[in-house]
C-alpha cells in the first residue's frame, strides 16, 4: 500500500487498509473501520490522520504477505487490550491506544479482531460471516448509553465533551423536577435505609404519592432490582435491609390537605406538618398507633379529627398558631401526653378533661382569650411549667396550689389583682406576674414562695414592699420596674443571693437618684449600710444567732491564691468586723496592699499586725475609726496610709518611725491641728488634710519636710496664713481654698501655687 493512499484515507477520519485478494477470494477485503475518536488496539501500527492542528508523521504499514502473517492477523483479538500501548508480536511499531478526549478505561473501547469481526467491549464477537454491506460500508461503533440511576454514589459522565457529575453532586439529579412533586429514587432508597424522610421547605403543594407507599416496590424498581441481581448488585439496593418509615417531616411547604393514605405509614412515630396551609386533617390520622410526636403548628386548623384523641402513645402535641376556638372533652383521652402547646389561638376556655392528663409536664396556653381556668387544672400533678401569658385571667382557682411540682408559672399581661394562691407549690422557682393590676402582697402569700429565685412584679400598681420580702431567702432576681414604690425596706439588702433588682420607673423619694443609678450591687450596699437593728430581728433571719454578722460570708473572702497573684487583699463589704481567715490568707500570701475601706469599722482589726513585715500600703478610709493603734508604726515598709473619712482627732507618735512613708491622707476627720508625728516623717511627699477643723499652719514643722510637694488644707478653719509659708519652696501644689482667711485673696490663690508663694514671700517683714 502506498503512503499517499494511507494519507488520503486518514483525511476522512477512517483507516481503510486494502487487503490482497489472495486473503479473501473474489474481492478486495477491507478491515473494519473505526472512528478516530474511538480507542484502537491493533497489533499492527497504522498511520495516524494528519490534521492542521496536530500534524502527524505517517507510519509504514506492512501488510500480511504469507499465510503465517494472515494467521496472526486473524488472532489479533486475543492480543488486543482496552487501552494503552500495544506491542506488535513482530516488533514492527507501536500505536497509541487512547485517542484524544476519551477517558482511560472507557466502556466504548474497541479493538480490531480479524477481518469482518468488530469488538464492542462484549465477550461475545459477531459472526465471522459478513455480507456485502458490512464489507463495503464502514461501520461506526456507537458508545453505549449509561444507566441514568445506576448507583447512589456520584457518577461522572461525558456530555458534549465535558464531564458531568450525577448523583449527590447534582441537586437536580437527586430531587428531580420539583414541579412534578415526585420523589427521586435516591431519596426513596435513603428513606428506606434510615427510616426518616425530610421534605421540609420544598415548596410542595401536595404530598408526593410515593410517600404513602414508600416501602412498596413498583414495576420499574422491580425491573431494576432484577437486573442488579443478575448483573452488578450494589449495596444501595439491599431491599431486605430496609426499615419502616418512622419520621416524616413536611414542614414549611404549601400543603392544603393530607391524603387519607397517611394511614399506610403505620410505623410512623414523628409527623411534622407545621408551617403549611392545612385547614382539615383526614380521620385516618388516628390509625397511626405508633405516633409519639405530632406537630401541627402554624396552619389554619379549626378542629381536629376525633381519631387524633385516640393516639394512645402520643407524647407531644403542638397546635399553636392555628384558629382553634375550643377543644372537645376528648382531649383527656391522651394518657401519656407530656407536652401540649395551644398558644396563639382564640381559645376562651379549656375543657375540664384537662385534669385527666396525669403526665402533662409542660402546658403552653399563652396568647389566647381565656378568662378562667377549670378547677381540674389542679389535678395535673406532673405539671412543671405553665404558661398563661396574654390572656384575660382575673384570678386563678385555689386548686392551682395543688401543683406541688410546678417550677415555672407565667402570668404576664393578664388582669390579676393579687398573687395567686400557691400554698403547696413548694418547688416554685420562677414566678412572672408582670403587667397586671397587683397592688399589694401579703405576708401569707410570701410565706409560700420561700424557694422562689425569680420574682417578676414589673408594671403593676404596688405602693410598697412588705417587710416579709426577706422571707424569700433564695431570691436572685427581683423586678419591680414601673410601680409606685417610694422607698425600699433596708433589710432587703441582707438577702444573701440577690444579684439583680431593676426598679426604674418608681417615684423613689427616700433613696437618692444617683444611688439607684449605680446599679444593684451599690444599691444593696447602701441598703445594708442603713440597717441598724440586729439581723435576727428581720423576717427570714430568725434562726440567725444574735451575735452573728450575716455579711461575713466566707464565700466573699478572696482565697490566698488570688491574693498571691495580685499581692492585694481587698474587703469592702460594709461590715463592722473582719474575719480572721482573711488576715491568715493574706499573711500566707505576703500581700503588699491592704484595702479595708468602705466598711463600718470602729477600730483597726488587731489581726492586721500580722502583715507588718511586707505591707507597703494600708487603706482604712470611709470607716468609723476614732483612733489608730500605736503598732501601726511597726509597718517599716509602709509608703501610703489612707485614713480619710473617719472620726480621728489625733495620731500616735509612734507613726514617726514610718521612715519610708511618702503619702498620708487624713481628709474628712476631726483634726484641729496637724499631728506632731507628721512633722517627723522626713520622706513625706503628699499631705492631704482637707475637710478638717485645722486652725493654724505650723510653718516650722512643714519646713522640716524637705520632700513635701503637695499640701492640701482646703475647707478648714484657718483664719491666718503666715507669710513664712512662702519660704517652703519645695511645694509644687498648695491648696488653701475654703478657709476663712482674707489674705491672700482668692484671686491670688486662683493664679496657682507659684504665684501664691511669691505673694506670701513679698509680705515677709524684715526684722
Amino acid at each position: 500500500m502506498k503512503e499517499e493512499q494511507v494519507k488520503g484515507a486518514a483525511r476522512g477520519g477512517k483507516y481503510i487498509i486494502p487487503v490482497p485478494a489472495s486473503l479473501i477470494p473474489g474481492r478486495e477485503s477491507k478491515l473494519p473501520v473505526v472512528p478516530l475518536h474511538k480507542t484502537l488496539s491493533l497489533e499492527t501500527p497504522l498511520t495516524r490522520p494528519v490534521t492542521s492542528a496536530h500534524p502527524l508523521t505517517p507510519l509504514t504499514v506492512p501488510l500480511p504477505q504469507t499465510a503465517a502473517q494472515m494467521d496472526d492477523l486473524q488472532n489479533l483479538r486475543k492480543f488486543s487490550k482496552p487501552s494503552g500501548i500495544m506491542r506488535s508480536s513482530h516488533g514492527v511499531g507501536r500505536l497509541r491506544g487512547r485517542a484524544r478526549g476519551v477517558t482511560r478505561g472507557s466502556a466504548s473501547t474497541t479493538s480490531i479482531a480479524k477481518p469482518g469481526t468488530v469488538s464492542s467491549g462484549s465477550s461475545r464477537g459477531r459472526s465471522s460471516s459478513m455480507d456485502e454491506e458490512s464489507i463495503d460500508s464502514p461501520k461506526v461503533l456507537s458508545q453505549p448509553k449509561p444507566s441514568r440511576y445506576s448507583s447512589i454514589r456520584a457518577r461522572i459522565q461525558v456530555r458534549r465533551g465535558r464531564p458531568v457529575m450525577r448523583g449527590f453532586a447534582n441537586v437536580g439529579a437527586v430531587f428531580g423536577d420539583s414541579k412534578k412533586e415526585e420523589l427521586h429514587p435516591q431519596i426513596v432508597r435513603m428513606a428506606r435505609r434510615s427510616g426518616q424522610l425530610n421534605l421540609s421547605n420544598k415548596g410542595l403543594a401536595t404530598v408526593p404519592e410515593k410517600v404513602y407507599h414508600i416501602n412498596e416496590i413498583d414495576a420499574e424498581e422491580a425491573k431494576k432490582m432484577t437486573m442488579n441481581m443478575t448483573m452488578d448488585s450494589s449495596d444501595d439496593d439491599r431491599w431486605w435491609e430496609q426499615v419502616d418509615l418512622a419520621r416524616l417531616y413536611l414542614s414549611s411547604n404549601q400543603l392544603s390537605s393530607l391524603s387519607p393514605e397517611i394511614s399506610n405509614l403505620s410505623a410512623l412515630q414523628i409527623l411534622d406538618l407545621s408551617d403549611n396551609n392545612l385547614t382539615a386533617l383526614p380521620s385516618t390520622l388516628g390509625e397511626l398507633t405508633c405516633l409519639q410526636r405530632l406537630n401541627l403548628s402554624h396552619n389554619q386548623l379549626q378542629e381536629l379529627p376525633v381519631g387524633v384523641f385516640a393516639l394512645q402513645d402520643l407524647r407531644s402535641l403542638q397546635l399553636d398558631h392555628n384558629n382553634f376556638i375550643a377543644f372537645p372533652d376528648d382531649l383527656g383521652n391522651l394518657p401519656v401526653l407530656e407536652y401540649l402547646d395551644v398558644s396563639h389561638n382564640s381559645l376562651e376556655s379549656l375543657p375540664f378533661s384537662i385534669g385527666y392528663l396525669q403526665r402533662l409536664s409542660k402546658f403552653n396556653a399563652s396568647e389566647n382569650e381565656i378568662k378562667e381556668l377549670p378547677p381540674e387544672i389542679g389535678d395535673c400533678f406532673a405539671l412543671t411549667q405553665l404558661d398563661l401569658t396574654r390572656n384575660k385571667l382575673e384570678s386563678l382557682p385555689d386548686t392551682i396550689g395543688n401543683l406541688r411540682k410546678l417550677e415555672q408559672l407565667y402570668l404576664r399581661h393578664n388582669r390579676l389583682r393579687s398573687i395567686p394562691p400557691l400554698h403547696s407549690c413548694v418547688a416554685m422557682k420562677e414566678l412572672y406576674l408582670g403587667n397586671n393590676f397587683i397592688k399589694e402582697m401579703s405576708a401569707e402569700q410570701l410565706g409560700h414562695l420561700t424557694g422562689v429565685s425569680i420574682l417578676d412584679l414589673r408594671d403593676n400598681q404596688m405602693d410598697d414592699l412588705p417587710d416579709q420580702i426577706t422571707l424569700l431567702q433564695g431570691l436572685e432576681r427581683l423586678d419591680i420596674t414601673n410601680n409606685n414604690l417610694s422607698t425600699l425596706p433596708f433589710h432587703l439588702g441582707l438577702l444573701p443571693h440577690l444579684k439583680s433588682m431593676p426598679l426604674e420607673g418608681n417615684p423613689m423619694r427616700l433613696i437618692r437618684r444617683d444611688i439607684v443609678q449605680r446599679g444593684t450591687v451599690q444599691l444593696l450596699k447602701y441598703l445594708r449600710s442603713r440597717v441598724s437593728a440586729p439581723v435576727h430581728t428581720f423576717p427570714g433571719f430568725e434562726n440567725t444567732p444574735a451575735d452573728t454578722n450575716l455579711l461575713l460570708d466566707n464565700s466573699s473572702i478572696p482565697d490566698k491564691y488570688q491574693m498571691k497573684s495580685t499581692q492585694t487583699v481587698s474587703y469592702n463589704e460594709k461590715v463592722s468586723a473582719i474575719p480572721d481567715q482573711l488576715f491568715e490568707n493574706a499573711a500566707e500570701a505576703e500581700v503588699r496592699t491592704v484595702d479595708l475601706s468602705k466598711n463600718v469599722l470602729t477600730e483597726v482589726p488587731a489581726k492586721l499586725e500580722m502583715l507588718c513585715r511586707h505591707v507597703s500600703e494600708i487603706m482604712l478610709g470611709q470607716n468609723k475609726l476614732t483612733s489608730v493603734p500605736s503598732w501601726i508604726g511597726r509597718f517599716h515598709r509602709l509608703q501610703f496610709l489612707d485614713l480619710q473619712s473617719n472620726q480621728l482627732t489625733d495620731l500616735p507618735t509612734d507613726l514617726a518611725s514610718l521612715l519610708y512613708l511618702r503619702e498620708i491622707n487624713i481628709t474628712s476627720n476631726r483634726f484641729e491641728t496637724l499631728p506632731a508625728c507628721v512633722y517627723e516623717m522626713e520622706q513625706l511627699e503628699i499631705l492631704c488634710a482637707a475637710n478638717n477643723q485645722l486652725r493654724l499652719i505650723y510653718v516650722e514643722g512643714l519646713s522640716k519636710l524637705k520632700r513635701l510637694a503637695t499640701l492640701d488644707l482646703h475647707n478648714n478653719n484657718i483664719d491666718f496664713v503666715p507669710p513664712q509659708l512662702g519660704n517652703v519652696t519645695q511645694l509644687r501644689t498648695l491648696v488653701l481654698h475654703g478657709n476663712p482667711f482674707r489674705v491672700p485673696r482668692r484671686g491670688i490663690l486662683d493664679k496657682g501655687t507659684r504665684e501664691t508663694l511669691e505673694y506670701l514671700r513679698s509680705r515677709i517683714v524684715d526684722e
